[in-house]
């Protein structure tokens, strides 16, 4: 399940009303994959369902197979679907589950993209990115794109506020607008950026690099 706002319909235009350029947070994360993989390559996305980021990576990166997992069966279904409609289905690998069930691939990148901030607490988040490393070859890059609120920060409430007032301002219904405000203040795990970031750093990853900030949206990538 790779969003925030899971119980929206998982298409472009849904997903950026409450995710600030996301049409070019898919663009840049294929980009700084393919610095270091521009042919063939094994990729693993975790969060995979919906299959937005399988469907732009197929269509920039016809050399790319890829491994799809995601402990949604709904959501991977809908993904399944996504790569027949765009011909990409026969490079794909699915995994119904989380990344501890995912085979012990030597993947030449990876992705987790709107989906570590479903993850409860600090420490699953760390095991999850441990395993995550652990199947990649060395010097993999790894682009995670999450949303970072500091629970505990003075300002939290106008985090949340500008969170909402983004989503209306970019079309989103009012009703879901507030609804998926309350769904972050109350069931999404978000951490604080610098915590996000140091995480990768515990987790073994190196050369991390912050290339993304939306509102209170951050990407980074790393390397194995």
């Amino acid at each position: 399940m790779n969003t925030a706002i899971a119980h929206t319909p998982s298409d472009m235009a849904a997903r950026a009303r409450f995710v600030p350029g996301y049409g070019t947070i898919l663009q840049m994360s294929t980009q700084l994959i393919a610095e270091h993989v521009g042919g063939p390559g094994l990729v693993l996305v975790l969060g995979a369902g919906g299959g937005l980021e399988l469907e732009a990576f197929a269509a920039r990166m016809p050399g790319w197979t890829y491994l799809a997992v995601d402990p949604d069966r709904t959501m991977l279904e809908a993904a399944r679907e996504r790569a027949r409609g765009c011909g990409a289905a026969e490079r794909i690998s699915w995994v119904e589950g989380r990344i501890f069930d995912a085979p012990p691939a030597r993947c030449d990148a990876a992705t987790c993209l709107l989906t570590l901030h479903f993850i409860v607490g600090e420490q699953a988040k760390l095991e999850t990115l441990r395993a995550l490393r652990a199947r990649l070859r060395p010097g993999a890059p790894f682009v995670l794109v999450d949303l970072c609120m500091d629970r505990d920060a003075q300002d939290y409430g106008l985090q949340l506020d500008r969170y909402e007032r983004f989503a209306l301002d970019s079309g989103a219904d009012p009703e879901l607008a507030v609804s998926t405000r309350a769904r972050v203040r109350d069931v999404i795990d978000t951490l604080p950026p610098l915590r996000e970031q140091a995480l990768l750093g515990e987790a073994g990853f190196g050369d991390i690099d912050l290339f993304y900030a939306g509102l209170s949206w951050r990407g980074w990538v790393a390397h194995a």
